[in-house]
């Protein structure tokens, strides 16, 4: 069935959702989890934490913030052909400063590479792994977005490509999107609605600012 959504935000999840870097990701944290000895699926199965969180679970006698920072050093390294996805740099371009942001676990270094190698623009709101303790599930980093966009969280969209993300946006308030980038739609059953691509999205932008309405189509399920 089509939806019609109006809201006053978009609140965008990173990595799986503007731009095609889960490869590079889950490719590093392979390695890292076969260098501490860890089963790389189960540390793969967590990629929705920060990395201090990861470190703390996995490689306890490791100092989390040191590890941290040397991961996000290694993952930088090893990253190449990560590009923004299909309909997300068209999608952003429509929309006004003060409507979108950015939510991210990962450190604020690897989130300014990532849109910088998809060539997306810096959000005014970009919400990173150093300014909430805990990562998704946890709704804190959703709440502070809707916070500092200065919109109450039930009048922002989020999408996000995670059965975690989408817990911890609907934790926070927000209609949630989820799109199958990096999980299959049935993993995604607690989203609002499931989307194949960001190019799926009909926007409209009511007046200058706000509000938004978003327009989702059956096909896009």
């Amino acid at each position: 069935m089509a939806e019609r959504y109006r809201v006053s935000a978009i609140v965008f999840d990173l990595d799986g959702v503007l731009v095609d870097s889960m490869p590079a990701i889950r490719e590093y944290w392979t390695d890292w989890a076969r260098r501490h000895g860890v089963t790389a699926e189960v540390v793969l199965a967590s990629l929705h934490l920060t990395a201090e969180e990861l470190i703390r679970k996995f490689a306890p006698n490791l100092d989390p913030r040191t590890e941290a920072r040397a991961t996000a050093a290694g993952q930088a390294k090893m990253e190449t052909g990560i590009v923004a996805l299909e309909g997300s740099r068209a999608l952003i371009d429509r929309l006004p400063r003060n409507g979108w942001a950015v939510v991210t676990s990962a450190r604020r270094e690897l989130a300014l590479r990532h849109l910088a190698l998809g060539h997306l623009p810096v959000p005014d709101v970009l919400i990173t792994a150093e300014d909430t303790p805990r990562g998704k599930p946890d709704p804190a980093c959703y709440l502070l977005a809707a916070e500092r966009l200065a919109i109450p969280p039930t009048r922002c969209l989020a999408i996000e490509d995670s059965p975690a993300g989408i817990r911890a946006a609907r934790s926070a308030g927000m209609i949630v999107l989820g799109v199958t980038d990096s999980h299959q739609a049935t993993e995604l059953v607690e989203a609002d609605a499931i989307i194949n691509s960001l190019a799926a999205l009909q926007l409209t932008v009511i007046q200058e600012g706000m509000p938004i309405e978003v327009f989702v189509s059956a096909a896009s399920a």
